[in-house]
């Protein structure tokens, strides 16, 4: 039997890579509590180099969280993409974290405030060009359009996988009725 050659450190990044994207499949699928071993085993890496990256489970579903929130931010900042563009990615990647997010819901940390705020600020010029072209309602805030996701958020949180995605759209139908002109 051989084994893989180590790269040590020039495979650090690669290694963080697959790990986060492995914790988000092993999430999804067993939830927060789904064993680092799987993890580690789906990112083809030992568990050695998973504790290395992430000393702890928060810190591995931070990093998840922090995946998307970048994804969040590039796709906000590009000048052709609308708030509804944006909302999707969101709802997106809600369904796909919400063991995630159940997880840490009972919680109070500042590293997740900090990523609402990043999601404030990157909504923020989508809904102001949304108010402009009337697809919201000229009272409508960007805290307003968060309070949706954070109620999509907990809807997500306590419907089964196979009825969540229908389940989104509808609330956000109501939502956007309620946020759009009046």
């Amino acid at each position: 039997m051989t084994s893989k050659p180590n790269r040590g450190p020039s495979a650090a990044a690669e290694n963080r890579a697959a790990l986060v994207a492995a914790a988000r499949e092993v999430f999804a699928e067993q939830g927060v509590d789904g064993p680092v071993s799987a993890i580690a085993r789906r990112a083809g890496v030992g568990q050695g180099s998973l504790y290395r990256h992430f000393p702890t489970r928060e810190s591995l579903a931070f990093a998840v969280f922090d995946e998307n929130m970048a994804a969040i931010e590039a796709l906000a900042a590009d000048p052709g993409s609308t708030l509804r563009d944006v909302t999707d990615l969101i709802t997106h990647q809600i369904e796909g974290n919400a063991a995630v997010i159940a997880y840490f819901a009972r919680e109070e940390d500042p590293q997740l405030r900090a990523l609402e705020r990043r999601i404030v600020a990157a909504l923020d010029p989508k809904v102001a060009a949304a108010r402009a072209t009337g697809v919201l309602g000229a009272g409508t805030s960007t805290e307003d359009v968060a309070l949706a996701v954070g109620m999509l958020t907990a809807l997500v949180t306590r419907t089964p996988p196979e009825g969540r995605h229908a389940r989104v759209e509808a609330a956000w139908r109501v939502l956007l009725r309620g946020l759009g002109p009046a």
